[in-house]
């Protein structure tokens, strides 16, 4: 089962940076709905940086969570869960979200409730 905050390896096939596999954070669980994370930072993607003090998975390296597009990928893509980010990085995540000029706002609309219901739900 999808929480929103979870951090899985999954498989993305290729499409995505021509990578077989990529860490993703759930942003809507209900819509299988995913942000990437990379390991370099690139302006043009609106990133977030998590930090690998903060997270065992990232294995001592930094990392930044792509704002700049939302995927839909489907659960059966999912290899396996390796961490759950903090929730105050969850918090400037969807501050983020909800900020983004870049994001489509059909696509921020239809995430924004979910997340503010988690938000409420861990505060």
């Amino acid at each position: 089962m999808l929480e929103i905050a979870d951090v899985f390896i999954m498989d993305v096939g290729g499409q995505i940076d021509h990578r077989d596999t990529k860490h993703c954070v759930c942003i809507a669980a209900s819509q299988n709905k995913f942000f990437v994370i990379n390991t370099q930072h690139r302006a043009m993607y609106d990133d977030f940086l998590i930090m690998a003090k903060d997270y065992d998975f990232l294995k001592g390296q930094d990392r930044f969570v792509c704002c700049s597009a939302i995927y839909k990928i489907p659960t059966n893509k999912i290899i396996k869960k390796v961490g759950k980010l903090k929730y105050a990085d969850m918090l400037k995540l969807i501050e983020k979200i909800q900020k983004s000029v870049i994001l489509d706002n059909t696509e921020k609309s239809a995430i924004i409730p979910e997340l503010s219901e988690w938000q409420m739900d861990n505060s």
